[in-house]
């Protein structure tokens, strides 16, 4: 049997794509988990906001890390540990053990598609290196479109648990697809950023004024646009508007991102 393998970056961008899903899953459960387990909007706002919080407070460390650990291996390592607490998830049957887990699965998130862009840049060539971070910068969008499309018509048919356990098996087969498809590591040299220890990058990189400029950029950025995916299922839900009808108006505008 013949035939054109997919290339490898692309593999990489489809497992970014997953664990965005991860992210997006949530705000068309937000009805359903308020009926069934009682969750108020204050800890659906908690929910939302956790995969950004471990963003925000782990993200440097955990970029820094992937150098010395390997970008393909940290990627693997954060779609293992997004698919395991996802399936963990899907059998809580208290608040708190959602929070819990949703903490698990935005320290996933991070591992899975922090070290994405140097992946890329590794596998492409430089002349094509431009369209193809291109394409990842639509990776959570896209995620998020099709897990605002097909949530709420999955959670009506087969309940919010299913739900859960839908995203761990995707993520479970990204980590077979990235497995098998994208190159290992390299062996690290001496003189690498990995072999210079992690106290001098992390003093370099704090110093540096262009980090915090990208970093406020997207904080300002993600900030008001997670703030109104988040709720918008919600509140079209609160109007009584069905939840087909739902699913594509919060697509609509996630979309509008990509």
């Amino acid at each position: 049997m013949s035939g054109r393998r997919i290339e490898p970056s692309l593999l990489v961008i489809a497992a970014g794509v997953t664990a965005a899903i991860h992210v997006a899953k949530l705000p068309p459960a937000l009805p359903a988990l308020g009926e069934q387990l009682g969750i108020s909007l204050v800890q659906a706002g908690s929910l939302i906001s956790l995969v950004q919080l471990a963003g925000m407070g782990l993200g440097l460390f955990v970029g820094l890390a992937a150098d010395a650990i390997g970008l393909r291996r940290t990627m693997l390592a954060g779609l293992v540990l997004a698919s395991l607490a996802s399936a963990l998830a899907g059998l809580a049957d208290r608040a708190w053990m959602l929070l819990v887990l949703r903490a698990l699965e935005g320290l996933g998130f991070l591992l899975a598609v922090m070290p994405a862009p140097g992946l890329v840049r590794r596998l492409v060539s430089p002349q094509r290196l431009s369209p193809r971070l291109g394409l990842w910068g639509s990776y959570m969008p896209l995620g998020s479109g099709l897990a605002l499309l097909a949530g709420p018509a999955w959670i009506g048919a087969w309940g919010w648990p299913s739900w859960w356990w839908l995203a761990s098996a995707l993520s479970a087969l990204a980590v077979a697809a990235v497995f098998l498809g994208v190159p290992p590591d390299p062996a690290p040299h001496a003189g690498t950023r990995a072999a210079r220890g992690l106290r001098p990058r992390l003093s370099q990189t704090l110093r540096a004024p262009g980090p915090w400029l990208v970093s406020l950029a997207f904080a300002v950025y993600s900030g008001q646009w997670l703030a109104v995916i988040g709720f918008l299922p919600t509140v079209y839900a609160q109007a009584g508007i069905a939840p087909s009808l739902a699913g594509v108006a919060t697509v609509i505008v996630a979309g509008s991102n990509m």
